[in-house]
């Protein structure tokens, strides 16, 4: 049984190696990868022109990764530029110069500087913050600061991170995020950490943070699982942690109305399609999800981790895997991390290479019927 697994694992891995363009494949495995030239669209249609490889941005990352900070988060991180919520208008620290612009509204007063936008609510929304009738866990902001939106590369967080740095920092500077949002159409994501009313918000552009946002909150911060325990002290991962680009694994392919393939491989009995940084492999008969794989690092997992980070990085945000499989029979080492879901059906292969990770696979596991 044991054999049975790994042999069926390693097709998984090998099968990944064919999405990301490699030529080999493992012959008698039902998990084969499309070995096809690229095909047509559709009857009729031209065949749709392979998109140029994006440069290997992971040789474009920081010579010196940030340091791995084990310190909670608290209420002090929740400042950048030496503004933090609850701050006085009036006592924004003398740096940011006088307000370019102020806009007064309904609900908030906006003061504009160079860089940094600071807001706090308007006393005549205030006055409704002792109403008896509110939910419990309902909290009017209070008279000062209560949303900083940073835009330039003036400020700083007290972790050292402002706009310009990499992802990979955010990730090891804050650790793993509460919630990772993809706007697929904006070619963006959102990394978003909280405690209490309060969430920082760190928008991610071509792998770089595009801007900072932190505000307070009327209702508390929403922490999931993620994981999921069998009962025996054995962690698994919980089923977002298998999805790619809001695609899920079983589930009948619909592509998004946003975006179109790049490139198309396949055979008689299934296919995969290549997006801006992922792949997804599904049968040709019922277009069923069987596989996802990133390409690069235009597309992160659901807890912010893309091809090219450090080892490290995958430890933090996933901890210790359930399985680890070694090759060596290659010029250099290859290693997988392999996790699985509860009850085993679904799992999720990290691949590394002189300890970066050069692929990553969420796949219907090949053992379970």
């Amino acid at each position: 049984m044991r054999y049975r697994m790994k042999a069926a694992l390693l097709a998984i891995c090998v099968s990944a190696c064919s999405a990301f363009g490699f030529s080999v494949y493992a012959q008698g495995t039902d998990t084969a990868p499309a070995a096809s030239a690229q095909t047509e669209r559709g009857e009729g249609d031209s065949v749709k022109k392979d998109a140029a490889s994006p440069k290997d941005k992971a040789q474009e990352k920081p010579v010196k990764l940030a340091e791995i900070s084990e310190k909670p988060l608290s209420a002090a991180d929740f400042s950048v530029g030496g503004v933090s919520l609850g701050d006085s208008i009036s006592n924004l620290p003398s740096a940011l110069g006088p307000a370019e612009k102020v806009i007064h509204e309904n609900t908030t007063d906006s003061y504009i500087f160079k860089d940094m936008t600071v807001k706090r609510t308007t006393p005549f929304l205030l006055s409704y913050s002792h109403r008896s009738d509110l939910p419990e866990d309902f909290k009017f902001p209070g008279k000062g600061v209560s949303d900083i939106l940073v835009t330039g590369t003036s400020f700083k967080t007290p972790r050292d991170i402002g706009v310009g740095s990499s992802r990979e920092d955010v990730l090891r500077s804050y650790g793993r995020p509460l919630e990772v949002l993809w706007d697929g159409d904006g070619k963006m994501f959102h990394f978003r950490y909280g405690i209490s009313h309060e969430e920082m918000d760190f928008s991610m552009k071509g792998d770089k943070v595009s801007s900072i946002r932190i505000r307070q909150l009327t209702s508390p911060v929403k922490k999931d699982n993620f994981s999921y325990n069998d009962g025996e002290g054995k962690q698994y991962l919980g089923d977002r942690d298998f999805k790619v680009a809001g695609y899920e694994l079983a589930s009948t392919f619909k592509a998004h109305s946003f975006e179109e393939w790049e490139k198309k491989m396949a055979n008689p009995k299934e296919e995969i399609l290549y997006f801006s940084g992922y792949a997804v492999r599904l049968t040709v008969k019922s277009s069923l999800i069987s596989a996802l794989f990133l390409t690069d690092n235009r597309m992160v997992t659901s807890r912010g981790l893309s091809l090219g980070d450090d080892v490290s990085t995958v430890d933090l945000l996933y901890g210790k895997p359930h399985r680890v499989e070694m090759n060596v029979s290659g010029s250099e080492p290859k290693t997988s991390y392999i996790y699985f879901s509860k009850g085993k059906s679904d799992v999720l292969i990290i691949n590394f290479s002189k300890n970066k990770v050069e692929g990553i696979v969420s796949a219907m596991n090949p053992t379970k019927s």
